[in-house]
């Protein structure tokens, strides 16, 4: 990539946060907002969000039309997500407070540098999940239906079947039988 393409490629990302991001994280992200305005904030900006239980705090920092909420989804206070590449979250699942989805990816150069420039990689999370407090969902992760994230685990993989999966990193520690 040359100067002039990553110097053009900060400019976007500035002024993404001096006018979308602004209207996204300080007006609709607002403790004063009241939430059927911001789902209806949120949708304008090109979200697909299907619920309106959205607390206040939520920080996006990424394209809008790479998130898709299902209904009934419930996000506590101050969740971050990194919308880099979609972000897919499933019908009735439950986010505690500041949770975090990351979708960007630094790939190691061949001289072993790693790259400036991010890669983004589809986060996807199924029905009913449960991602308790700070818990952190890195790039790449696919969470089936009926899955436990405990409260500040680390997700650097798949978490294929249903059950609970905590620490650093996540680990099924516990399988469950999906109701």
């Amino acid at each position: 990539m040359s100067n002039a393409s990553r110097l053009m490629n900060q400019v976007r990302i500035e002024l993404w946060a001096m006018t979308v991001g602004v209207l996204v994280n300080a007006v609709l992200g607002s403790a004063l907002m009241p939430r059927p305005l911001r789902l209806v904030g949120y949708r304008l900006l090109g979200a697909r969000v299907r619920s309106g239980n959205i607390f206040p705090g939520l920080r996006v920092h990424g394209p809008m039309r790479n998130l898709e909420i299902g209904r009934r989804t419930f996000l506590n206070a101050e969740c971050y997500f990194e919308p880099v590449a979609p972000i897919r979250i499933g019908e009735a699942c439950q986010f505690g407070p500041q949770a975090m989805i990351i979708t960007s990816h630094h790939p190691t150069l061949p001289d072993g540098r790693v790259s400036r420039v991010a890669e983004g990689r589809q986060v996807r999370i199924g029905d009913r999940v449960w991602v308790g407090a700070r818990a952190q969902i890195l790039p790449g992760v696919h969470i089936a239906d009926d899955v436990v994230i405990a409260a500040g685990a680390v997700v650097t993989r798949d978490c294929p079947e249903p059950g609970v999966y905590a620490g650093v990193p996540a680990r099924l520690v516990r399988k469950t039988v999906p109701t």
